[in-house]
């Protein structure tokens, strides 16, 4: 039925402006989560990883919201964290799942079975957990992006989706002060920032896109996958 569903929305034109729309619905539930219990996540998280030696240091969203407003973003649905991929262990999966988190999602490339990033699903909130890659003086994560038409079932099981590399410069991590947490942080932060989002980071753009700033972020013509594992989403 949910095929049917989605190719006549195709064909009649409808398919994207419904899907904008359960993404924002579900945008502002996970929004309302991540108020109530984003930190709590994001200390159960470090805890979990930090008994293994792994260093899960603050990216994306969070980390602009770190530094920027000293807070999480308002706006923010999930928390990002990084970790290097010469740092995880096989072990991984087992130690957060003891701590409470599911594994949820993995976005992959086919060819080398090469996993570039996992979603864990804790009380409800997501953890978007990005491995960067050396390479050169820079580190990179890849960003999957949407199919240019299908939808994401057809496009998993055809030709993938279009993902591009984001790149940082290589530097190390400390922890620091935020929401009475130490948290690993990425020592160059200013410039990881200024490649992610742009000079202008410390404005607040709630409908960022990266499209419509000039950042790191390489077109590469890589294709991804996507795996879902059997958890319950609420």
């Amino acid at each position: 039925m949910r095929d049917i569903i989605v190719r006549l929305l195709v064909i009649i034109g409808l398919y994207k402006p419904v899907v904008d729309l359960i993404n924002r619905c579900k945008f502002e539930i996970q929004s309302r989560r991540m108020k109530k219990n984003g930190l709590k996540m994001l200390k159960e998280a470090d805890q979990a990883l930090d008994q293994i030696g792994v260093r899960a240091f603050l990216t994306y969203g969070v980390l602009l919201g770190a530094y920027r407003e000293k807070t999480f973003i308002s706006y923010d649905p999930d928390i990002d964290l990084g970790i290097l991929n010469s740092e995880i262990p096989e072990n991984m999966h087992e130690v957060m799942k003891n701590a409470g988190f599911q594994l949820y999602k993995q976005s992959f490339f086919k060819d080398s079975g090469q996993v570039f990033e996992e979603t864990y699903i804790y009380e409800g909130i997501h953890l978007d957990m990005f491995y960067y890659f050396e390479e050169g003086d820079d580190l990179y994560s890849v960003i999957a992006r949407n199919h240019e038409f299908k939808d994401w079932k057809e496009a998993n099981v055809t030709d993938g989706f279009p993902c591009d590399r984001s790149y940082v410069p290589k530097t190390d991590f400390e922890r620091r002060e935020f929401l009475g947490l130490k948290i690993f942080m990425p020592v160059k932060t200013h410039e990881w920032l200024t490649d992610i989002y742009s000079d202008s980071y410390m404005t607040p753009v709630k409908n960022w896109n990266a499209k419509d700033y000039k950042t790191r972020i390489v077109k590469t013509g890589d294709r991804c996958y996507r795996k879902y594992c059997d958890v319950i989403v609420d």
